[in-house]
């Protein structure tokens, strides 16, 4: 199907335009005289702070045209297309919405559009916006499909046809959009012979050509497709309850750095993405974003965006053995401490003599020991293995597996830290372990762990970051709790509880800071404020298991 190129008009008086504003790249006027209204008439406030650049080393990426302060929006963009995952438990095509079974006659199972067959919520769904093209595609041509509920949870495969099916449709239905997807790094070269491109090819190839009917060739499904796995972001609702995938091809654009100086969050119930300057960007420094967890080590790390991004990352935390110090992927040197070394000294680590290499030998800082980079490599696995074992439950196993390794690993050992971080989210939040329920001597160690991990946050993910803003709610919570009861007890006076407060209030006022922008945060931050604010002159009054006053 044909269709006309959209032709840009001026953002001034909406003529035909072939200027473009150099800076967000986004509006047109159609002369110097019209931009510079546009300009003076609001667009200033309005114009992005980066532009797209290309680079023979690094391809196209995006720089800041400003200053950009930490804290600031630099884009807000709508998603280009958004489906599921390729493997998922059934999700409604319309909303998104991980779909419960329900009672049909004398059997479970899931409501199916009407026309296509596919899991639905319901019949407004089967009605979508996003749900149309697919479905008259596929019920055209009397396509039905099978899924049915068997057991909770049970992933289906079929999924992996609609997110390329929903891209291969744009040809039709919005062409300018097909062909910003299609402009997007797929890296096909490098995946089209791996095992789940072979099962693609047979499968979603398959499905477009032969079952559909559509003109398309095997090699724009597959680059599709690839395009998805390079380009893609994770998008989950608050709640958990909603999990796809999407494109932004603006967003696409940024750079990955495994110390990244943004984060994003999603905002609305169409997905819109927000980026979130993390720290300060000075003019003409690389925007980026990352790709991957910044609490793994860089084998992890590296391994993953090989596999995933189909790319080895350089970036300067990369190709430093100790990560800024931090020495997140480092054990212990067996030789330098063994049995008769003094436990008060700094303990030599080894560290990778070459870290983009995950071959490479890994030595000790202090004696010449070396041990194998396979070595390295099974262990962090092994260990990697019998950490998503333990029972996430309670804390005692994740105590009992930081105990037998902390002769072995160092204290920011990634695995180590990965525990710890369990550790926070389960004292002061688990039935059992809420904090009025916490033991003296675990409120401490809540504490004490809040503090360890902020110190490596500072290093590692700092500034406005999702990870600090949660640490420093945690923090609050358990130092405010320990006030109150150090109060009760006589062990502090009122002046100097007053004081502790007002500490907690710095802290949770930081954490508001960075967690505002959050929209399912916003209304219980600014509470939590208001009501520590209104009681922080207490008299013998103290706050509540959660931090805040009654």
């Amino acid at each position: 199907m044909d269709q006309k190129r959209e032709i840009p008009t001026c953002e001034v008086c909406q003529q035909p335009a072939n200027q473009i504003c150099g800076g967000c790249k986004l509006v047109y006027y159609c002369s110097r005289a019209h931009q510079k209204l546009g300009w003076r008439e609001g667009h200033k406030f309005k114009c992005c702070a980066f532009k797209v650049q290309v680079s023979e080393k690094i391809g196209r990426h995006m720089v800041a045209t400003r200053d950009i302060k930490a804290g600031e929006m630099i884009l807000k963009e709508k998603p280009a297309v958004i489906g599921p995952r390729m493997s998922c438990a059934p999700h409604c095509l319309g909303c998104g919405k991980k779909l419960e079974p329900m009672k049909i006659e004398d059997k479970y199972d899931y409501f199916k559009c009407s026309l296509c067959n596919w899991p639905m919520c319901g019949a407004k769904c089967e009605k979508s916006d996003a749900h149309k093209p697919e479905c008259k595609a596929m019920s055209d041509r009397k396509y039905k499909c099978t899924i049915k509920y068997e057991k909770r949870d049970k992933n289906e495969a079929a999924y992996c046809v609609i997110s390329p099916l929903r891209v291969l449709l744009m040809r039709y239905t919005n062409p300018l959009q097909f062909e910003n997807i299609l402009s997007l790094e797929s890296h096909l070269e490098d995946r089209k012979d791996t095992p789940l491109y072979l099962v693609l090819k047979a499968n979603l190839v398959t499905f477009i050509i032969q079952v559909l009917g559509m003109q398309a060739d095997e090699e724009t499904i597959l680059k599709v497709a690839s395009i998805f796995d390079t380009n893609a972001f994770d998008v989950r609702s608050p709640d958990g309850s909603k999990r796809s995938r999407a494109i932004y091809v603006t967003a696409s654009m940024m750079n990955h750095s495994c110390k990244a100086n943004t984060r994003h969050i999603f905002v609305g119930d169409d997905y819109n993405m927000a980026v979130i300057a993390t720290v300060p960007i000075a003019k003409g420094e690389l925007i980026t974003t990352t790709y991957t967890q910044s609490l793994w080590g860089t084998l992890d790390r590296r391994r993953h965006l090989k596999t995933n991004k189909c790319f080895d990352c350089e970036c300067e935390r990369c190709i430093d053995p100790t990560e800024f110090g931090t020495y997140l992927g480092s054990i212990y040197c067996s030789m330098c401490n063994g049995p008769f070394s003094s436990e008060t000294s700094e303990k030599p680590m080894l560290v990778s003599t070459n870290p983009l290499d995950e071959t490479a030998a890994w030595k000790c800082e202090k004696c010449n020991h070396m041990i194998q980079g396979r070595q390295m490599m099974w262990g962090n696995n092994a260990l990697s293995q019998d950490l998503k074992k333990l029972n996430k439950n309670g804390p005692k196993e994740f105590e009992e597996f930081i105990e037998r390794y902390c002769q072995t690993m160092h204290t920011n050992n990634h695995l180590i830290v990965q525990a710890k971080l369990a550790l926070i989210q389960i004292y002061g939040n688990y039935k059992g372990y809420t904090l009025s329920e916490l033991p003296d001597h675990l409120l401490t160690r809540k504490i004490d762990l809040c503090h360890e991990l902020l110190e490596l946050a500072d290093k590692l993910d700092p500034g406005f970051t999702r990870f600090r803003g949660t640490l420093l709610l945690d923090l609050q919570a358990a130092t405010t709790m320990q006030t109150k009861r150090d109060f009760e007890t006589g062990k502090i006076t009122k002046a100097l509880a007053q004081d502790q407060l007002m500490e907690s209030m710095t802290l949770l006022q930081e954490a508001t800071n960075i967690l505002r922008v959050e929209p399912h945060m916003r209304d219980a931050l600014e509470a939590k404020i208001q009501e520590l604010s209104s009681q922080l002159d207490f008299g013998d009054e103290m706050p509540n298991e959660n931090g805040v006053f009654e």
